[in-house]
């Protein structure tokens, strides 16, 4: 690895940091001196003096904050037994610290040797050499303000690769659960069609021959869609309408089907096979009698930023809607939790029936165009 990217942080954050630091406390030298210039008889502000000190501190700093890091990396202070870390950063603050003030301290005298400011003589060389101890200890200080800085960076870091992590395994589990009602969903169907075919097979071959070409026409268009979650609404309708007319093979002339679908929510996204353990259910608690006429009215609507679906048929209907719900078998079920795990609180199933007037269900999730729309709406996933 580049040794430039060994940070918690990018770089060019920790440079540009340095930068602004060293600039604010030059700003800070400068007003000190506008303010107490004539009293305390100062002369003109030297910015050849005055600039490379902090520059020269915080560039520094910036240039061992990847050294710095891979040594926190390597030794954590978490690590057992904890004494042992703790020296070993005690020895490398000692020895960066020192380091840090001789190579800062050489450039800086020679930028003064060259601006006449420092003459190689002995007592210049003294006074150097005196104030070089505290100078390191003040080195030492800031490379344990550092190591504070780059400890909460790391663990913010670290917090936000759980989250992403998290996020991802949540993301997989959803996935997964999404397969499995999926997986529940198509042998359901197949079951109730291959039923039909069984029922048709004494009283009229030609009508099973029919639903046997149009399921194998169901299945692949199924099989097709394997992998997507969602699709154009108009697609779920053709979907739906291939086992509708597997349907009206039993029906004969008493199944009507009504699609009320505005041009406006043709291209609305929606989850792949919702629709279809809804008219499934229309054709299961339909009319009892063979004359009368099964209707099944599939309406949508854009309200808001929501899309409204709503299949109600002329059925018997029921008086206890959650009964129904738990007895139905899988289907309905199924639609409710698909549309809790990909849509959350935003996606709603209502339920309404009542004896002798039918059954009627209620779909609502956020409105999303299909891509190849002219619009598009934010998908609002919990």
């Amino acid at each position: 690895m580049n040794y430039f990217h060994r940070t918690p942080i990018s770089y060019r954050i920790i440079l540009g940091s340095a930068v602004v630091l060293a600039s604010l406390f030059l700003l800070q030298a400068y007003m000190h001196h506008y303010v107490y210039a004539e009293l305390k008889d100062m002369g003109e502000f030297n910015w050849w003096r005055e600039a490379p000190v902090p520059y020269l501190n915080f560039l520094f700093w910036a240039l061992l904050v990847p050294l710095i890091y891979s040594a926190l990396k390597r030794w954590p202070f978490s690590q057992r037994p904890r004494w042992r870390p703790v020296l070993l950063h005690l020895g490398l603050s000692l020895f960066l610290a020192s380091l840090h003030e001789v190579a800062t301290s050489t450039i800086y005298y020679a930028i003064l040797y060259r601006i006449g400011d420092f003459l190689f003589e002995a007592d210049y060389i003294n006074w150097a050499v005196s104030a070089l101890p505290p100078a390191v200890l003040s080195r030492f200080m800031e490379y344990w303000v550092l190591m504070g800085v780059l400890i909460a960076l790391d663990n913010a870091r670290m917090v936000r690769e759980k989250q992403t992590q998290l996020m991802k395994l949540q993301n997989e589990l959803q996935k997964s659960q999404l397969n499995a009602l999926r997986k529940q969903l198509q042998p359901h169907f197949l079951f109730n069609t291959l039923n039909t075919v069984s029922a048709l097979m004494d009283e009229n071959i030609g009508a099973a021959r029919t639903v046997l070409s149009r399921l194998g026409q169901l299945l692949r268009t199924s099989l097709d869609k394997e992998h997507r979650d969602r699709l154009p609404l108009h697609r779920e309708i053709d979907h739906i309408g291939n086992y509708l007319g597997i349907e009206a093979v039993r029906f004969q002339d008493r199944l009507q089907v009504d699609y009320r679908i505005p041009d406006d929510c043709r291209e609305a996204v929606v989850p792949s096979m919702v629709l279809q353990p809804l008219v499934e259910n229309s054709i299961k608690h339909g009319p009892d009698s063979r004359s009368e006429q099964v209707q099944i009215v599939v309406s949508a609507q854009k309200k808001g930023d929501d899309l409204w679906i709503r299949v109600q048929d002329n059925g018997s209907g029921c008086g206890d809607t959650v009964q129904a719900m738990n007895g139905s078998g899988i289907g309905l079920r199924n639609v409710r939790e698909r549309l809790r795990l990909l849509y959350g609180e935003r996606g709603l199933m209502q339920v309404r029936s009542s004896n002798g007037k039918g059954f009627e269900v209620d779909l609502t999730f956020p409105f999303q165009l299909n891509t190849n729309g002219h619009e598009t709406h934010p998908h609002h996933h919990r």
